[in-house]
């Protein structure tokens, strides 16, 4: 092997690994399921206060069906727009969960709407059984739709104490 060649084979084989503070080692811990089913009792909690009206008008005379509709859409929507904006409903908020994807990046709206689309499956028959069950025989805690939507709920980092001096400030 020629001397030039023998620089090109060294070159082709040399491995380099560059680790950045803005691509940090992807670790994701699922949160635990008894947090997630507390979570999940404190939004149901705030989505049945924004049926009062429903159920006042269903006192009153009115069909059951316009209720359940209207429950339906309120209860997608409470998850949709605030897991879309957020990464987290009010319940995950106040036990420091958010919604993540598999990538470690916030919850999209993309994944905010399909996980959340089949939050109803994950509902049946009663009260999150087969969430629970599917969340319990998953690896990484998934219900069918964080499944779907390549979601994993997690627990909320904590805020570093000592955060880096900002760059170019006071030096």
């Amino acid at each position: 092997m020629s001397q030039g060649n023998e620089k090109e084979h060294h070159a082709e084989h040399r491995d380099i690994s560059i680790e950045t503070l803005s691509t940090p080692p992807l670790d994701i811990e699922p949160a635990p399921l008894s947090k997630r089913t507390i979570a999940a009792l404190l939004d149901s909690v705030i989505i049945g206060l924004f049926g009062i009206p429903a159920f006042t008008l269903q006192a009153s005379g009115h069909a059951i069906i316009g209720t359940t509709v209207y429950m339906l859409i309120v209860g997608f929507l409470y998850y949709f727009l605030l897991e879309g904006l957020f990464a987290c409903t009010i319940g995950k908020s106040l036990l420091k969960l958010r919604v993540l994807g598999t990538d470690g990046d916030p919850c999209s709206w993309s994944a905010s709407f399909k996980r959340n689309v089949l939050r109803f499956l994950d509902w049946l028959p009663f009260f999150y059984i087969i969430g629970e069950i599917s969340i319990l025989a998953s690896h990484n805690r998934q219900r069918v739709g964080d499944r779907v939507a390549a979601t994993i709920v997690t627990m909320a980092p904590e805020k570093d104490r000592n955060p880096p001096p900002a760059p170019f400030l006071f030096h």
